[in-house]
């Protein structure tokens, strides 16, 4: 990644609350580093243009390096209380306070950004008062000129954090219709191949198997029963996911025998829970087909959902080859992008999918998902 992407994707991130923060320390403080000079040097204007002295020598011995001061104090109180939050506070805290699109976003931003602001000021000017010897901190606060410039700080501060969230949702909103429009395109391409290929697997059989060509027809209807509907909309529920998976492999095991074994495990108190349709399924399919078919023996697939202090947890394991095994045609690298791209647009960072070695050999496929969406 070049250092432009690496800076790009640290200042994205500067968005978003998060207890572990991916980018490296030097873009971070790159970032604090550009926003200490752009605000030092406009308040210094600023004061220079209202005291008349701007490009003077005392303009450039005090308010020049006053007001960079003053910036360096806003920029760590900015700093020590946002990352203090982010470590301290629970994880279903910062899941729900991205999650919110609305006013409730752009109030909590303003009125901490704000706060902080105001402490970084009163911590400035009383460093500027030691080092100058200029009016000392009471003196400062009880001028009606501090606190008009103070009010502009925090005007110039709320239009800027209003400009990047109202910026930021309009890119996500567009981001998810897009990852959306992706998957109708996906959809539309695996379903007939997927249909096609049952109705040939139901056509070879009937002639010299018709009862396990009769169970596999009816099982390709179960699966069509559970699918069509929740596939051409937007949201379903893990209940009926969890039926489509269960039709799905009851389909794969009718082709694989006693190859395939299968075990779903859904809680009843997250049958409810909402979700965009096809998640886990193209996780079922990366399993049997880089796991388990390529195994003599086959192995059993084991799909289970549990709910955790942070929100909800997917797991789809196998023990099959696992992840150092040989990979065959055909993978679904398109597919898990797909989930990950999906994930992102519609929770943000608070959504996570990640292939993980599973102990005893295989694979664990595992969807993380806040319950505040």
């Amino acid at each position: 990644m070049s250092f432009s992407q690496e800076f790009a994707q640290a200042l994205r991130h500067q968005r978003v609350l998060m207890k572990h923060r991916p980018d490296r320390a030097r873009f971070r403080l790159l970032i604090y580093l550009l926003w200490t000079l752009g605000f030092g040097s406009f308040f210094a204007v600023i004061a220079g243009v209202r005291r008349g002295d701007l490009g003077t020598g005392p303009w450039w011995r005090e308010q020049v390096p006053g007001n960079l001061l003053v910036s360096t104090c806003v920029m760590v109180c900015f700093f020590t209380v946002f990352r203090s939050f982010e470590k301290l506070a629970p994880q279903r805290w910062l899941d729900t306070i991205m999650g919110w699109r609305d006013w409730r976003s752009g109030l909590f931003f303003s009125v901490s950004s704000i706060a902080c602001a105001l402490l970084g000021v009163i911590i400035g000017l009383w460093f500027v008062g030691r080092i100058w010897a200029v009016q000392n901190l009471p003196q400062m606060l009880g001028n009606l000129g501090f606190w008009r410039q103070f009010l502009l700080v925090s005007a110039v501060i709320s239009l800027v954090l209003s400009w990047r969230y109202r910026a930021r949702w309009k890119q996500e909103s567009l981001q998810a219709r897009v990852t959306e429009a992706q998957l109708k395109l996906l959809q539309g391409q695996i379903e007939p191949h997927f249909l096609f290929n049952t109705l040939a697997n139901v056509q070879s059989l009937i002639d010299f198997d018709p009862e396990r060509a009769k169970q596999m027809l009816e099982r390709f209807t179960d699966y069509l029963r559970a699918s069509l509907g929740q596939l051409r909309g937007d949201t379903t529920t893990l209940a009926q996911e969890f039926a489509m998976l269960d039709a799905y492999l009851a389909l794969m095991q009718l082709r694989m025998g006693d190859r395939l074994r299968v075990r779903l495990d859904l809680p009843a108190e997250l049958n409810g829970f909402p979700l965009p349709p096809l998640l886990v399924q193209p996780l079922v399919e990366n399993a049997i087909h880089h796991g388990l078919e390529p195994k003599i023996a086959g192995g059993e697939i084991v799909v289970s959902a549990r709910r955790e202090a942070e929100g909800l947890c997917i797991d789809v394991d196998d023990d099959g080859q696992g992840l150092d095994g040989p990979k065959r045609r055909g993978g679904n690298g398109v597919a898990l992008d797909n989930i990950r791209a999906r994930l992102t647009a519609r929770w943000g960072l608070g959504a996570t999918l990640a292939l993980l070695p599973r102990d005893g050999g295989g694979t664990r496929a595992r969807l993380r998902i806040p319950f505040s969406a």
